[in-house]
């Protein structure tokens, strides 16, 4: 009788730069290769997969570990068995875990081995398994948690723990930290960009002068009109350093969970240069809203102004010279809100007109008050946050034992008269409401500059578009009754 031809092997690999206690891949790959040749089984070095430096939590973030699945989904699979170090390089989430390895059990016929746990036989052996597992898990938040805790106290104290921004590097200090230290000629255009974007000129316009230098990113990138803003509106660049422990957060640059605190490095420009950009940045942002389209690539001066009345899609421009709804084209809404264009233009000029005489009465909307314009409400809201973090800080160090009852009692009657003093300021300047005669007679001005804008003869798409999207926060039409309905935006 033939002797049975030997098993073939596949190894995963796993280094995660978080966790000082794993093993190099090639230590890794000595202990599997052993238990291979101890056990009568072929590990060919096509079919070895490794993921250097990558968490094990997700596994859609590791390359090598979805080529491993892939390859075993195969008819027939080309390996029998997996081959780990430990049953954590596999997955540290333990339903992925669970889901994986049935996966390859159950439908590709592959047997997953730790080759430095080994399992006992009988039916203990899966439950054994899964207690592993829940302790990698639990050790991995555990793990996180820490290291999230160490960096949110280096970020109160305004140690420097990221990769260096636009304009800086970073400079060791032999015995102590890492900080920030400018680079003369990026710290020169970081100035421009402020300067150019508080002059009038747009985030693209900034990234193409940019580029046109032949300046990239730090990662060696082309600027884009993210980049530009994102320099617009990182602290750093006035002295402070900006950390989040709760991780991305999707450039939510008004976070409360955010830690501000102040840095060791050299600013780069003023407190009142940051504070117009920001300033400027919620106008434009107003304005224009969420990724709408620039002026240069619009088909008519109303385009992306007006809404449908049914649904609130946009009226889009249809050839050759007609307004629909944009949800009616792709079945979305019942109402198509066809209209000429020259008649939807009569319209929106004549109550213009209308409303700059004062014959309606004028639907406004209050989109931002001057403090949250200039930036005054959310520093004070950050300030807030901190000093709330920093009391409950202190109780801890009471209970803990690390200060006593006279230094605490000191400490917290200064931190809850400064609570006081900031929440009492927020109060007033989010309770300050204008004069209704004042904002009036302002938004008819700015009516007027609008109206003079669109009737005139010489003036350019683009022109009328910004124009008009100045002073509406809202244009909608209403077919069925023939009505349209203007909100005015107004600044505070």
């Amino acid at each position: 009788m033939a002797a049975p031809s030997p098993r073939t092997a596949a190894a995963y690999i796993r280094v995660s730069t978080e966790d000082q206690a794993d093993q190099s891949p090639e230590s890794q790959l000595i202990e599997i290769r052993k238990y291979a040749a101890r056990n009568g089984l072929i590990l060919p070095d096509n079919l070895v997969f490794v993921d250097e430096g990558i968490s094990g939590k997700r596994s859609e973030n590791r390359p090598a570990f979805q080529q491993m699945i892939g390859t075993a989904k195969e008819k027939p699979a080309p390996f029998d068995v997996l081959l780990l170090w430990k049953f954590s390089r596999f997955a540290r989430n333990q339903e992925e875990s669970i889901v994986y390895k049935s996966l390859l059990r159950k439908q590709c016929g592959v047997d997953v081995v730790s080759v430095s746990e080994q399992l006992p036989e009988g039916p203990f052996a899966s439950l054994i398994e899964r207690i592993i597992e829940w302790f990698d898990e639990f050790y991995s938040i555990r793990l996180s948690q820490e290291v999230k805790r160490t960096m949110a106290v280096k970020a109160g104290r305004g140690e420097f723990q990221s990769s260096p921004p636009f304009g800086y590097r970073a400079r060791i200090i032999p015995g102590k930290k890492t900080v920030l230290e400018p680079i003369p000629e990026e710290a020169e255009l970081v100035r421009q960009i402020f300067d150019r974007f508080n002059r009038g000129e747009g985030v693209y316009v900034i990234a193409r002068w940019l580029n046109s230098l032949g300046i990239t990113t730090h990662r060696g990138n082309a600027f884009e009109n993210r980049t530009v803003e994102y320099i617009l509106r990182n602290p750093v660049y006035i002295g402070k350093l900006r950390w989040t422990p709760t991780g991305r957060t999707r450039r939510d640059f008004s976070n409360p969970d955010t830690i501000l605190a102040d840095g060791e490095h050299e600013p780069l420009i003023t407190q009142e240069t940051f504070d117009a950009a920001q300033t400027n940045i919620a106008r434009i942002k107003a304005v224009w809203g969420y990724k709408a389209r620039p002026t240069y690539e619009l088909k008519d001066w109303l385009s992306g102004l007006v809404r449908c009345a049914a649904c609130g899609g946009t009226l889009i421009f249809q050839r050759p010279h007609y307004f629909k709804c944009n949800n009616y084209m792709r079945g979305r809404c019942t109402c198509s809100q066809h209209i000429r264009i020259d008649l939807l233009h009569g319209a929106i000029t004549e109550r213009l007109m209308q409303d700059m005489i004062g014959s309606n009465t004028l639907d406004c909307a209050v989109v931002q008050s001057e403090a949250e314009q200039s930036g005054e409400l959310p520093r004070l809201r950050t300030t807030l946050t901190d000093l709330r973090r920093r009391d409950a800080r202190l109780l801890d160090a009471y209970l803990g034992g690390a200060v006593d009852l006279a230094q605490f009692s000191t400490a917290k009657s200064s931190l809850d008269s400064e609570i006081a003093d900031i929440e009492e300021r927020i109060a007033s300047l989010e309770s300050t409401t204008a004069d209704p005669d004042a904002v009036r007679a302002a938004l008819t001005s700015r009516i007027r500059e609008a109206y003079d804008t669109i009737s005139a003869p010489d003036a350019s798409l683009e022109e009328k578009n910004t124009a008009l999207r100045n002073i509406t926060e809202r244009i909608t039409f209403d077919k069925s009754q023939m009505v349209i309905n203007i909100t005015y935006r107004v600044f505070l």
